[in-house]
């Protein structure tokens, strides 16, 4: 067990540490006996088939089968094995069929047709039309991909006028982490000069936090693992309260004990523990402020 204790909200947002359950489906890798005629799980699967490195032609049979029986899902999915060539032969034009077929009742199939306008597969990339397709796709709730790729169009200018404000409001409506594409066009804008306003700033630091957060828990569950291994504190639980510091300019966390277990070694393999953490990106500081700070209590125990 570990918990966090709250300080505060040093980047002028309402900082909370709400404890995230995610909710793992279980995806049958593809035994015939698990797939039946009334299977409700078809979509999820045929994505799943979708995915794999080598996919059996069994898996195939199943993805055509739920395409031709009306899943949109897994019609997307039949299209995108047409457009790679994965599992069947490479067949541009019913690929773009399909996609089209799915997007007159469902418009997430817009994300597969504007990737596919601007590939270059369908003939010279129509960046025209990838723009149109993305936004229309850019237009389901949560459609990060289709907002990432309308804003890598907006900010070169590719399709239609450059639009860096405009692309930085969607990078940041994409980004769910301080790192990766949506987070780094974000960054490539800034340093243009591109300036966020006070709300954007806010959903700025509320993602910088939210990744640090994460990262950070998933590096004291480790800890707490490795070091109740190692010392076995026994049935009663002994936690470190560690103060976890970010300073500008540097990954590198400064950690402090604020209150110990009663067993120094027992801290010290804590801070350790917690000393290969690393910040990603950077927060925007308030004026004056170089520092941002949470505390974290980490419970040992042995199972």
């Amino acid at each position: 067990m570990h918990r966090w204790i709250n300080r505060a909200a040093v980047l002028g947002v309402g900082v909370r540490f709400p404890l995230v359950l995610l909710a793992l489906a279980t995806l049958m890798s593809g035994c015939q006996s698990t797939i039946t005629q009334d299977d409700p799980m078809a979509g999820l699967r045929c994505w799943a088939f979708r995915d794999e490195a080598s996919i059996t032609r069994e898996q195939v049979d199943y993805i055509q089968d739920r395409s031709d029986k009306g899943n949109l899902k897994c019609k997307i999915m039949l299209g995108n094995l047409y457009e790679r060539g994965h599992g069947v032969s490479r067949d541009i034009p019913k690929a773009k069929a399909l996609y089209q077929a799915v997007a007159d009742v469902d418009e997430q199939a817009y994300l597969f047709l504007a990737d596919l306008a601007q590939s270059g597969l369908d003939g010279p990339p129509d960046y025209v039309k990838a723009r149109q397709f993305y936004r229309r796709a850019a237009a389901i709730k949560d459609s990060a991909s289709a907002e990432l790729g309308l804003a890598k169009l907006m900010e070169e200018g590719k399709g239609g006028p450059q639009d860096q404000q405009g692309a930085l409001a969607l990078y940041l409506s994409a980004t769910r982490s301080s790192f990766g594409e949506a987070w780094d066009g974000i960054q490539r804008l800034r340093a243009r000069g591109v300036t966020l306003s006070a709300e954007q700033e806010q959903r700025y630091n509320q993602v910088w936090v939210g990744t640090a957060q994460n990262r950070l828990k998933r590096r004291m569950w480790r800890v707490q693992d490795e070091v109740s291994a190692v010392f076995k504190p026994g049935p009663e639980a002994r936690h470190v309260i560690v103060k976890v510091q970010y300073q500008q300019g540097s990954a590198l966390p400064q950690l402090s004990i604020e209150h110990g277990s009663g067993d120094s070694a027992m801290d010290q393999a804590v801070l350790k523990g917690l000393g290969e953490y690393r910040f990603e990106g950077e927060p925007l500081l308030p004026p004056g402020r170089k520092t941002w700070e949470v505390l974290a209590d980490v419970y040992l125990k042995s199972r």
